[in-house]
This record gives C-alpha cells, structure tokens and sequence, in this order.
C-alpha cells in the first residue's frame, strides 16, 4: 500500500466513514461453459447443462453438472503452482482470475496487502497427496498478487455465500479495501459420489432432464462441479475507480444449528435468523425485497424447509416474490452452489431480469412460491439469495441495484 501522510491513493482507507461494499466483477465456471455470460445464458435460457457422468464408473448412468472435458485450468497459471492445487482450487482461481478480469482492476505492490480473498469448498480434503492441502486460493499470492488475508472456510453447502458474507464483513470493518470471494467444489469424485448416493440424497432416477427442486416430482440432487466467484469493493473505491457495479451488498449474515436429518436447511428457524439478520443489517424491510434465488437443493424435506424459511422471513411479501434456482441448470455444485446464487442475484440485480426456474412442472403445495415459466422482465428493488449446510449451517446475502449518487465522480484528494 502507498505510505506517507502526503498522498491518499485509491486503496488508502477513509477513517470515520461507515463502509459500503459493492460487486465489480463476476466470474464463473461450470456445466453451462467457462464464464459468466455462459452462466447467464443458461439460466436466463432455462437451458439445462447436465449430462451423463464420465468422469469415472458409477453403478449407474447417473447425470451430473460437468466442467467441459477440453478444458485445462486457469490460463497464465504457472504449471508449478497447478501441481500444488487440486481440482477445486484450480476451478476457484479460473473463476478469480475471471472476476478480476471483469473488474478491470489490477493487484500490484501498492494495493496488495489492502486486497484479500476468501473461499469456500464444501470439500477441502478431497483431492490426492499434497494438491488436498491447496485448497482454496492459498497461492493467490503468486497467482493473483494478493498479499492482504488469503483464507478458505468450509461450511458444506453454505461455503461459497459464507465466503461473499465474510468478504464484506472484512470490508465493511476495514480489514481490507477489496476482496475476492469464491464458491468452488469438484465432487464428481468416486469418494464424494458414492457418499451422496449412499446417504439417499442423489436423483436415483438417472433423468437427464435436471434437478428438479420445488416440483412435486422431485426425487433429490444432481451433482455438479465448478466455481463462481466475485470481485467485492469498498463502494467509494469503486465509483472512485470509474467502474461498473453489478449491485451492492445491502446485507450479510451467517447462522449455524443442529444437524438434523442432514437435508438442509436443517432448522428453519435457525436458517430463517440469517435471512432476517441480513435484512435487518441492512435496514431492509421485506417489501423492498423483489426476487429470492432459492437453493433448490431438491431433497422432499428440504425443499419444503426452504419454503417455510423463505415465508417466515419475508411474511406475506412472499406471495409477490419471483423465485427462481440455478441448480436446475449446473446441478447442485454443494460448496460452490450459494457463490452461483450470488453471481445469478448480481446478474438480476444488473439486468433487471428474473430467470425462469428451468425444469418446474408440477406444483408441490407445500412449496409455492412465484416460480417465472420463462426469462421476465420487471422493476426490480432487491435480490435476495441465500446457502444451507446439511450440517447446519446457513448464509444469507441481500443485495440491491447500484444507484449513483452525488459526490461519485469526484476524484480522491491528496490530504
């Protein structure tokens, strides 16, 4: 960071000041292709991207949310530094280096100890030898010259939202001026396959037509794998920068309670706290709050949990909500699945468009909620999106449109 009382660069923090975040950049790679217009396009499409597994053999034909065979890692990462990270970390960088890209910002010996990263991976230790111990971004010090707080959180399924909500905490509190948060998981391995098929929480169906959470015929889970991640900003630095806000950060909160029966949300109300911690955070009344990206993890139980979750926090503002998944596209991508629900909240928030939730057919009336048939276009004030953990674990984001606001274009003074 630059020193001396003499100059106050973009990166030096303003003391006193409560601290707004925003999203600047978006990345994501998965089954629907290596970045986040890819992403959109599927979901925004209803286009489901699942296919048959290949990546070993399974007792079945089982159909899983595949990264494209082709590719081969994170362009410009050195082979040495690949070596050392097992799959999930390699598809968390490529996702890191997207958001940066899409940031337009550059990590350099001035700014890099104000800049950290924060991971999430359902699965850390899945992995052979060595690469196991790489998970998260723990080169990105090397691969991304960041030099500020580098750490990765494992929380299952909430991973990757509690990655986004920990970057901003960590923003909001001056920890750091910026900060990388990435979901990643690569569970299309025979060890974590076989432990979601035996747990009874995978599709035994073998349809190809995608998860199908909220419908009444849905049977369970379609794994995926992939990594979505976001460039988070303290707001002044970004209008400061002169770059685009996908939206910013209204509120953030994290829960945890009992494990229960294992398909989460385990305990709604203790799931149902963390929705209602980050409304509150914000200053964020229920009606303020257009469209929930759901988690869709598509168990019988836990889908009727969310919806009673979804309907605790935001009372009689739910009958007016859109709703929609992105699981039903990837498949559920566990520690990953929350940081594709933020990057689908930020791209709503941007675009003001509500994706439709992909292989909905019939109503369960234990889960109505306002499911969109196809892509619609509205006036939308918030997004809210939250991630649960079988083990109870819970992560709520709300996130808002970008305004601008008088004093953005004037530029930082020396002091």
């Amino acid at each position: 960071m630059v020193s001396g009382a003499s100059h106050r660069g973009l990166f030096d923090e303003a003391a006193g000041e409560r601290r707004r975040v925003v999203i600047t950049g978006v990345g994501a790679i998965s089954a629907a292709g290596g970045g986040a217009s890819d992403f959109w396009s599927a979901i925004s499409e209803g286009r489901v991207c699942t296919s048959a597994l290949s990546t070993f053999d399974a007792p079945r034909a089982a159909a899983v949310g595949q990264v494209d065979e082709a590719w081969a890692g994170p362009s410009g990462a050195p082979d040495w530094l690949l070596a050392r990270m097992n799959r999930a970390s390699q598809l968390a960088l490529d996702a890191a280096i997207q958001a940066q890209t899409d940031a337009r910002i550059e990590f350099n010996q001035q700014n890099a100890f104000a800049v950290g990263a924060v991971t999430g991976i359902g699965h850390p230790a899945a992995g052979d030898g060595w690469a196991a111990l790489g998970s998260g971004l723990s080169g990105a010090s090397v691969g991304l010259n960041i030099a500020g707080p580098v750490f990765t959180v494992s929380m299952g399924g909430a991973s990757g939202l509690a990655s986004i909500v920990l970057a901003s905490q960590l923003i909001r509190s001056g920890v750091m001026r910026a900060a990388l948060a990435i979901g990643a998981e690569a569970p299309l391995q025979p060890e974590i396959w076989h432990a979601y098929e035996s747990a009874g929480l995978l599709d035994p169906t073998d349809d190809h037509r995608g998860q199908r959470p909220f419908d009444a015929q849905r049977q369970g889970m379609i794994l995926g794998e992939g990594a979505a991640a976001l460039m988070l900003e303290d707001r002044q630095l970004a209008t400061q920068r002169g770059v685009h806000i996908y939206a910013e950060i209204a509120g953030e909160a994290l829960t945890s309670g009992p494990m229960g029966d294992g398909q989460a949300p385990t305990d709604v109300e203790v799931a149902r706290r963390a929705t209602g911690d980050a409304l509150l955070g914000g200053e964020i009344a229920p009606a303020d709050v257009d469209v929930i990206v759901t988690a869709g993890l598509g168990s019988p139980r836990g889908d009727e949990r969310e919806t009673d979750v979804i309907e605790r926090a935001f009372g009689r503002r739910t009958l007016d909500m859109y709703a929609t998944a992105v699981t039903p596209n990837i498949g559920y991508t566990v520690g990953a699945s929350g940081a594709f629900g933020a990057v689908a909240a930020a791209q709503i928030a941007d675009k003001r468009q509500i994706p439709p939730h992909a292989t909905f057919e019939q109503e369960d009336i234990a889960c109505r909620l306002g499911f969109v048939p196809k892509l619609y276009e509205d006036r939308i004030v918030g997004t809210a999106t939250a991630a649960y953990g079988a083990h109870g674990q819970n992560a709520a984001l709300i996130l808002m449109p970008h305004q601008a606001e008088a004093g953005d274009e004037l530029p930082l003074l020396a002091t």
